[in-house]
């Protein structure tokens, strides 16, 4: 199953390249301010774990890590002592972290079929329950301030975002906003907006909704073609930081002057970066991608 998610994922990518009339990297550069899309430096944590689609921290000095192939939520410790944090896991997704718990959307693969859930693992005392059910191939999540969570669907029309409540979970809130073909999910700095990129979308569309109104849906940047973009992370200025999956790249994104440029390449088909957690460089990037590494891109010196 995962072998064909990764055909599905080439073959729409390749539509996408054919079709669209700017070059793979067309936002490279983009009047982005001096300094802003210097290089950072990439180096490679670990190698040969299959497809890795997400990663978060602990808080706790690991580094958590969702092994699609492997079926497992692997943690990595500071030391490079790789173990698992979670076993038996149906096709790990996106993880979002709140104090001692630790979500992760399961069911990320083909075929498509309601099957998918999110699952809260006690961070503590290790225990593990579904939280959510009923979900048609998750693939990214987010924690709004209140607690409630919202997961996309990169796959199938018509289904837009999934709002869960933190007050109701068991019955989530099908199309809470209208916007199909979605994969990132972050929370601005401000808590007003949710972030999600879209990925089969010939220009590498990104866009922001209005959380409290989320018919309000405004595009903040395009990447170009041949991108792909999937997961995404923003940083406390609000800077978006994306995956380019069929790129092998990274982007920056400026969602106020919608600004773009690459300020990492040569990855093998990233799907997920997070700004290092407790124990952890803050001011780097940590990677996965569908080539089984754990990258840290580590920004241009000062």
């Amino acid at each position: 199953m995962h072998a064909a998610r990764r055909l599905t994922y080439l073959l729409v990518a390749l539509l996408v390249a054919v079709t669209a009339a700017a070059p793979s990297d067309a936002a490279r550069e983009r009047g982005a301010p001096t300094g802003a899309c210097a290089h950072w430096r990439v180096r490679t944590l670990l190698h040969d774990q299959g497809w890795l689609e997400n990663l978060g921290f602990d808080g706790r000095g690991g580094l958590t890590i969702s092994a699609l192939t492997q079926g497992r939520i692997l943690r990595l410790s500071r030391s490079g002592r790789l173990k698992t944090l979670v076993a038996s896991v149906h096709a790990p997704g996106a993880q979002a972290r709140s104090g001692r718990w630790l979500y992760f959307n399961t069911g990320d693969t083909l075929p498509l079929m309601p099957n998918g859930t999110i699952d809260r693992f006690d961070l503590r005392t290790g225990k593990r329950r579904t939280w959510a059910s009923g979900l048609t191939m998750p693939n990214g999540l987010a924690l709004l301030p209140n607690g409630d969570a919202v997961v996309s669907r990169d796959l199938g029309t018509g289904t837009g975002l999934t709002r869960v409540r933190a007050r109701d979970p068991r019955h989530p809130q099908f199309n809470w906003a209208k916007i199909d073909d979605t994969n990132g999910l972050a929370v601005d700095p401000s808590g007003r907006w949710l972030y999600v990129n879209r990925t089969f979308t010939t220009d590498g569309e990104v866009d922001r909704i209005r959380i409290a109104h989320p018919g309000v849906i405004q595009p903040v940047g395009r990447l170009g073609a041949g991108v792909a973009p999937d997961d995404l992370t923003v940083d406390r200025k609000g800077i978006l930081y994306i995956a380019g999956f069929q790129s092998g790249s990274i982007y920056r994104l400026n969602p106020k002057t919608h600004r773009s440029c690459v300020i990492a390449t040569g990855l093998s088909q990233p799907t997920s970066v997070r700004f290092g957690g407790p124990g952890w460089n803050r001011r780097a990037l940590y990677a996965t991608d569908a080539g089984g590494h754990l990258s840290v891109l580590l920004p241009p010196r000062r």
